[in-house]
């Protein structure tokens, strides 16, 4: 299979890996929008159709789907074309694939605005699952303002989404300049020109059998000096995942994501070492008292106990990483009483960035750094929950001050990424 090359000036014709979606057959529409959904029962589909049919009443959709039905359906506005999800590693995020497949749909329906459902499967398949009204927004703001990229803000809970709060987040705000609260996208509206960069970018992937990596749009747009915009989702509500069912499904869970995070960050290191802040961060990055009266919860003590744990255990790996003056702000933590553990923002963003910078030295075998990273994450969420108390102004406040304390290390990153002798631990 050929087609355009996944270039807003190509001319050359480029083949994609033989994975992906089943070319569409010959008497399929051309349509400006393509909606790619991820795999549905049969019979869930029918709704699915309903919600996308109800967003977009006045206009042709291709409609991409697993067991596409070859006869009419009862939305005649669309046009159903076969397509099967990547699925990440991670299970209900788009991946790799996903991108790669979508922008090789566009090229030859020459639909010029995507959009990339994601999500639990079985949740999908309940009815009323896809709401109509965030399908238009992302669409609208995609083609009204003339963005590449448009990604949902979901309201979430104060204890929800932890791990993009304490990394994803922070991370491509520092880094990429993206204040995108959700990084990691489930749900994503882009653009023809960004589908085929981000298609041209997963190319040695899927060629290595890879579809199922994960992918940063974001930072890939950023980089690109692409637009990026997210709208409100209202009140959808975001895909959740299946709880962890032991301690070592989240370890697999968060070494797969960081590691991704940081792989995505050693490649594009050039761009963010050179690129400056889009805006300065409004709040500094110290912490009001936490609510002091609130006693610790068992879930909180059982975070500060695994952090003591490895302060005992893994000083051997944690000298390989982090500074002096690190690890003494650590041992100090690890003696304070959970009714007063409280982990400073600034601190966690040089831990944080401590362990990228290791992550791109090889300095250990990479799962068994990651491994030593988890205990610090716990040790940075029993401090957050211990903040927020479930309150929800609390926990946007400690966010904030989260993502400013890792624009304000920005420099601590750089000067050690070009200078990592500097300090020799």
């Amino acid at each position: 299979m050929s087609s355009t090359p996944l270039t807003a000036d190509a001319t050359q014709p480029t083949a994609y890996p033989e994975s992906g979606p089943t070319p569409a057959p010959a008497r399929r529409s051309t349509a400006e929008l393509l909606i790619c959904l991820p795999a549905l029962a049969p019979d869930a589909l029918p709704h699915a159709l309903q919600a996308i049919a109800t967003a977009f009443p006045t206009e042709s959709v291709l409609v991409a789907c697993a067991h596409a039905p070859e006869s009419p359906t009862d939305f005649p506005s669309l046009d159903l074309i076969p397509y099967s999800s990547a699925r990440s590693d991670v299970g209900w995020i788009l991946a790799a694939g996903d991108y790669a497949a979508a922008a090789q749909l566009a090229l030859e329906h020459n639909a010029r605005a995507i959009i990339l459902l994601g999500g639990d499967t079985a949740a999908l398949s309940a009815p009323n699952a896809l709401d109509p009204t965030l399908l238009r927004s992302l669409i609208d703001c995609l083609r009204s303002k003339n963005i590449d990229l448009v990604l949902p803000r979901f309201a979430v809970g104060p204890n929800d989404a932890l791990v993009n709060s304490a990394l994803l987040y922070p991370l491509s705000r520092a880094l990429f300049g993206a204040d995108i609260r959700f990084p990691l996208p489930i749900d994503a509206a882009l653009s023809a020109r960004l589908a085929q960069r981000l298609g041209t970018s997963t190319q040695r992937l899927m060629a290595l059998n890879q579809g199922s990596t994960l992918l940063w749009p974001v930072a890939e747009s950023a980089a690109a000096g692409f637009s990026v915009r997210e709208v409100s989702a209202g009140d959808a509500v975001p895909p959740t995942p299946p709880p962890p069912q032991t301690q070592a499904d989240f370890n697999a869970l968060f070494t797969s994501v960081a590691g991704s995070l940081f792989n995505d960050i050693e490649t594009k290191s050039s761009f963010w070492q050179r690129a400056r802040g889009m805006y300065a961060p409004s709040v500094q990055p110290s912490s009001p008292p936490p609510i002091a009266e609130l006693a610790a919860s068992p879930e909180i003590h059982s975070m500060i106990e695994t952090f003591r744990l490895a302060q005992d255990n893994l000083q051997e790996i944690w000298s390989l990483v982090l500074p002096p003056q690190s690890r003494l702000a650590l041992k100090k933590l690890s003696v304070l009483s959970p009714d007063a553990f409280t982990m400073e923002p600034d601190l966690w963003a040089r831990v944080v960035y401590d362990f990228a910078l290791a992550y791109h030295l090889r300095t250990l075998n990479r799962s068994h750094l990651l491994g030593a990273m988890t205990p610090l994450y716990f040790a940075w969420v029993a401090s957050y929950l211990r903040f927020v108390a479930d309150d929800a102004s609390r926990a946007a406040h400690a966010i904030e001050l989260t993502a400013a304390a890792f624009e304000n290390e920005k420099s601590y990153i750089v000067s050690r990424w070009r200078w990592p002798d500097r300090f020799n631990p």
